[in-house]
């Protein structure tokens, strides 16, 4: 099937035309409680800022995990079409829980905008997806994590907080009832423009792999020590990030590969303080990637950096093959007055393609082929109370693959895809100009399987073709779609 430029047009794009609400790119939570908000004027503050925290769990439900949650939510979770099986997590304040930011007396902080969360669905009973959206408001069509049967899976999400504080979580299995247990790790927070102090902003760049284990496999409880400040690509040795003490967080896509003789059901964890892995008791509490027996899996972490500059990789058990891909790092100490880095939750997550419909050609992408999308119009349409948020250097969005076919019928297919950046020195606006990819994934596909993963994307700097990716696929023929939480800004 021939490559085709994909050109996302404004009939697709207009926020405007998708709902009221969804002009707005930031607004006050459900609820109340005064909440300043980032706003598109000079006096931004801290708005749109990261804050890291070391990674907390700020709910399970499994009966064992005393020390999270309120009794009352302990207990696998209902799942099933049916509305009633919903139920809420609290992201700020008390509420039986231990707040990561100080919490207001109306139970929840005004200075929070939106949590970076990695979410975990534990042995559900049937396959289906969850969606999780702020308490209070309607749901949108985007599924957070998708998963099966007995497989523990996690992704990723940017979370803005309802009414009181609260999420509300939809285990969803269309097929029958079931049940699951449920998890969130908090690894930071964007604050809005009210909050004193300033925090960290997002530096994006081309992504680029630090760190690949290989054919030396982590075994057993095993800890790599990871250079962040001065990394460089383990391909071309170029520095990627800046050996300079601002840098204080980074965002990684991590992949295991858990397909070896010694392999079981296992998970990896990304820390900024060193610990020694053979003490139970200083292992990571919190997980990024779960993995089953045979699978291959990435999922993107916000990692705050250690005081040595350094972040931790822990494998818990079995046979692991391990792979760091960076894509972006966090600064602090940015002026106030730049727009540069700040990160602009939308109200709700917004569908910016999916190849499986008419409007984007309903075509997958074929093997060792790469495509074009134009955001230039889609840049052009965020807005808050009806005022351009103004020039935008990426996104960040759940990027999920589907539908995985054979290219011939007799041979089973595995497949990665690849989302980056449109090439400076492209001048041809074609789908040849989008090769070679980086070798890096975004995600890793089998037969059917969808498989979402969160992803910061950097738009290309060519002049010709503004706002532009390219998205890589390595074989078979696939579908996918890109839903995007928010926009990062430049200036």
């Amino acid at each position: 099937m021939p490559a085709l430029r994909r050109r996302l047009t404004n009939a697709a794009l207009t926020l405007g035309a998708v709902a009221a609400a969804a002009t707005l790119a930031i607004v006050v939570s459900p609820g109340g409680g005064g909440r300043t908000i980032a706003a598109a004027d000079p006096a931004l503050g801290a708005g749109g800022e990261f804050h890291e925290i070391d990674p907390v769990r700020i709910y399970d439900s499994r009966p064992s995990e005393t020390s999270v949650a309120t009794p009352a939510s302990k207990g696998a979770r209902q799942t099933g079409s049916s509305t009633g099986v919903r139920f809420d997590v609290p992201l700020l304040g008390s509420g039986g829980f231990k707040p990561f930011v100080d919490g207001d007396n109306d139970g929840f902080d005004d200075d929070v905008l939106a949590v970076v969360a990695n979410v975990t669905v534990v042995n559900p009973t049937q396959a289906g997806h969850a969606t999780i959206f702020p308490a209070g408001t309607t749901p949108g069509e985007s599924s957070v994590v998708n998963y099966t049967p007995g497989r523990t899976v996690a992704n990723s999400a940017i979370l803005r907080p309802g009414a009181e504080g609260k999420v509300t979580v939809h285990l969803e299995t269309p097929n029958a009832n079931g049940t699951a247990h449920f998890i969130v790790d908090v690894s930071g927070w964007f604050s809005t423009s009210g909050y004193v102090d300033n925090g960290a902003r997002v530096q994006t760049i081309d992504p680029a792999r630090i760190y690949d284990s290989g054919s030396a496999t982590l075994k057993g409880a095993r800890k790599v020590s990871l250079d962040i400040r001065g990394a460089t690509d383990i391909d071309s040795g170029q520095t990627i990030v800046p050996d300079d003490e601002n840098v204080v967080g980074v965002i990684v896509n991590l992949t295991g590969v858990n397909a070896y003789g010694g392999s079981t059901a296992t998970h990896l964890s990304l820390v900024p303080d060193d610990f020694n892995p053979s003490i139970v008791a200083q292992q990571p509490s919190t997980s990024n990637l779960n993995l089953v027996t045979g699978q291959t899996r990435a999922n993107v972490a916000f990692v705050p950096v250690g005081d040595d500059g350094r972040i931790h990789l822990f494998s818990l058990r079995g046979e692991v093959r391990a792979v760091v891909d960076v894509t972006g790092y966090l600064v602090e100490g940015v002026d106030e007055s730049s727009r540069a880095g700040r990160v602009i939750p939308l109200v709700s997550s917004f569908r910016a393609f999916d190849t499986r419909d008419s409007d984007f050609h309903d075509q997958p992408l074929g093997p060792a082929r790469a495509e074009p999308w134009s955001f230039e119009a889609f840049v052009n349409d965020v807005k808050i109370n009806g005022t351009w948020v103004g020039p935008q250097e990426g996104l960040i969005g759940n990027f999920t693959a589907t539908g995985l076919e054979r290219q011939y019928s007799w041979a089973p297919v595995r497949t990665h895809m690849t989302a980056y950046p449109y090439p400076d020195d492209a001048t041809q606006n074609s789908p040849d100009e989008c090769k070679p990819a980086p070798e890096i994934s975004n995600v890793n596909l089998g037969e059917a399987e969808a498989v979402p993963n969160m992803a910061l994307l950097r738009y290309g700097d060519n002049e010709n073709v503004p706002s532009q990716l390219c998205v890589f696929n390595y074989a078979g023929y696939v579908d996918y779609l890109l839903d995007v939480y928010a926009v990062v800004l430049s200036d």
